[in-house]
């Protein structure tokens, strides 16, 4: 299934159990044992106007990724995650092909302008970008329609459907799921990021397969033991 990559969020989303206070030691045995075990992608932590700690997973830029970085990277490829309104992209060095490879952009339904906005800007930095709308469960199929249109306009590498509650059921993600692949650019990557809530995300991810248009690149999110924001993500064992 190689157009089926996987991608780790243990230490970004794992950070809400802990203030993403990881520790140093920690931070670097998770990102080289992910790499070892062939992980396509890592997300390391949050880009966030912070005062940098090499404890923890908060960055100012790239050249704070770059000191945790496994020096053996195998063909894993980095990310971060960025909110519009809590990083300066100033601060973000146009890309250079050393630290990460891809910036995920979330927004709410109440400010997709400034997120795509945002994502313009991150995109012509040179990276790779992921468009995350935050609880697209709150979305009418109206308003993913709509958001589509502008998505294609702009055409990052990725679109996720980010299950923020949990409250996904299988019918939720068919009728989701149908209206991206039908209405997304054929050469946007189709994300999953699902949470625990109803027990459902090991089974959801399995439908979300299954379902898969041939041809149609996709990225699942995992973490290590489900660690995420409780009750969790889909486990990436």
């Amino acid at each position: 299934m190689s157009d089926i990559k996987l991608l780790d969020c243990t230490l970004r989303d794992g950070g809400y159990i802990n203030d993403w206070n990881f520790g140093e030691y920690t931070i670097r045995e998770i990102l080289s044992k992910l790499v070892e075990s062939g992980v396509d992608y890592i997300e390391v932590g949050f880009l966030r106007d912070c005062d940098y700690e090499p404890n923890r997973t908060l960055y100012n830029n790239c050249a704070e990724i770059a000191q945790i970085l496994p020096e053996n990277r195998g063909k894993t490829k980095f990310t971060a995650m960025s909110l519009h309104n809590k990083y300066t992209l100033d601060k973000l060095e146009p890309y250079d092909g050393r630290t990460i490879d891809a910036v995920r952009v979330t927004f709410h339904d109440y400010d997709i302008e400034e997120g795509l906005t945002y994502i313009r800007k991150v995109k012509d930095k040179g990276y790779k970008v992921f468009a995350n709308p935050i609880n697209i469960m709150g979305y009418s199929d109206e308003m993913i329609l709509q958001l589509l249109l502008k998505v294609n306009e702009i055409k990052p590498y990725a679109f996720s459907i980010v299950d923020t509650f949990g409250s996904m059921m299988k019918d939720d993600l068919l009728r989701i799921y149908s209206l991206i692949e039908h209405n997304l650019d054929r050469d946007i990557v189709i994300g999953l990021h699902l949470h625990e809530n109803l027990a459902l995300s090991y089974s959801l991810a399995q439908d979300f397969i299954n379902m898969k248009a041939s041809g149609r690149e996709c990225v699942i999110d995992a973490s290590m033991l489900g660690m995420g924001r409780s009750p969790g993500n889909l486990c990436m064992e």
